[in-house]
Parts: C-alpha cells; structure tokens; sequence
C-alpha cells in the first residue's frame, strides 16, 4: 500500500515511516518543507536500501496514498488540515496525536471540545475513516530498528476494515500486538494513559508501553 506520514520528519513520524518502510509498504514522508520530507526519507533510505521511501509535501503525499499517518504535534491539526482535509477525504486516517499539556515536569491533557484529537479530525473529515492508533509506542524505539518492540497497540475508530486494515499492519511488525478496543470515543482514555506513561517514564527513567492481560 501507498502510505503517507505527515509529520515524518518529527521522532514519532520519522519511526514509524521507518518502521512501515521496513515491512514493506510504499511510504511518502509529510512535511511542511519539500526539502526536509526528502532529507528525512533519503536518511532512512540509509538505513533500509530496499525500501519504497521518499519525501513530499503534506498535501500532495496524502493525494497519493491510501492510507494517512498523522505524526505531527497537536497544535499542528488545524494548519495541516487545512491543506490535506480534501485529500484525505475517504481514506484510511491513522491518529496518533495527543493533546498534551506541560505543566513543570508534569504531563496531562487538555482535550479538545469533541472530546479526543481523533474525534477532532473525524468531525473535520466527515468521510475519513480516523482510527486512533500508536498512540503508546516510544519514538526513540520505533527509530531503533535493531530494538525489539514490546506491548500492544491499543486501536479504535468506527469504521470496523479500516480497524482491520491498521491491525494488520501492527501484525507485521515484529513483537506488537493490536488490541481493537472499540469506537472512536476510546481515543480519549488513550491520550490521558500516553500522558500517564509519560509522567511514569519520568519518574523511573524508561519507556513503559500498554500490555492488555486476558484478550
């Protein structure tokens, strides 16, 4: 498949594109910078010679594709959808976007008015098929190619095969299992669980990830 990561040259985008690149999808790296989307994908070529890999702007990497990563910061969501909204109309949206906020050393939320950054882009994409997923996996793991992923990617949305697509792509890559947890309203108690991982991986200096015991 053709998949866009907009916000590929950020930690978050830039492992995952690595990490679809490696098991074997055609992937455009996003970016607000032409040259910095080609700077991004020609470093993983470096890494992964044989992969489909290349860089583009935002817009025009999500004409493209089947599937749209969203990788980008939260406060990015209104400027890049204004450009890639039409785009990305009818496709297979992947959310991996937290609302965080800081405040010292402390990491929570501020959620948006319809509730999570999912049901945000969904309200603004009405034909978008959003699934919020990779909402819990380290960055500085998913660029680690050698490094052996651990946990479960928890997914929701309310579109059941664009949940089944995403999950077989979490199938592919080695050691992460999907976990499809329900509707698109899920998405809210994912982003307060990343702020909550954020303030334990502080307080114990590690990456803790999500492991769902029982299913």
């Amino acid at each position: 498949m053709r998949i866009a990561v907009l916000g590929g040259t950020g930690p978050e985008g830039l492992g995952l594109a690595a990490r679809l690149a490696q098991i074997g999808e055609a992937v455009t790296i996003g970016s607000r910078s032409a040259e910095r989307a080609e700077e991004a994908a020609k470093g993983l070529r470096a890494k992964l010679p044989q992969a489909s890999l290349q860089g583009a702007l935002n817009a025009k990497a999500t004409m493209g594709s089947e599937i749209v990563v969203l990788a980008f910061p939260y406060e990015g969501i209104e400027a890049i959808l204004a450009d890639c909204a039409a785009p990305m109309a009818g496709r297979v949206v992947i959310d991996t976007i937290v609302p965080l906020k800081v405040d010292g050393k402390f990491f929570g939320v501020e959620p948006p008015p319809e509730g999570s950054a999912g049901e945000r882009i969904q309200a603004r994409v009405p034909t978008a098929k959003v699934v919020s997923a990779f909402k819990h996996q380290s960055a500085h793991h998913l660029i680690d190619l050698e490094h052996r992923m651990e946990g479960d990617v928890l997914l929701c949305g309310n579109d059941d095969a664009a949940k089944t697509l995403v999950a077989g792509l979490v199938t592919r890559i080695k050691d992460l299992r999907p976990v499809d947890v329900g509707d698109l309203r899920n998405a809210r108690v994912f982003e307060a669980m990343t702020a909550l991982l954020l303030n334990v991986n502080r307080k114990h200096k590690t990456r803790a990830s999500v492991k769902i015991l029982g299913v």
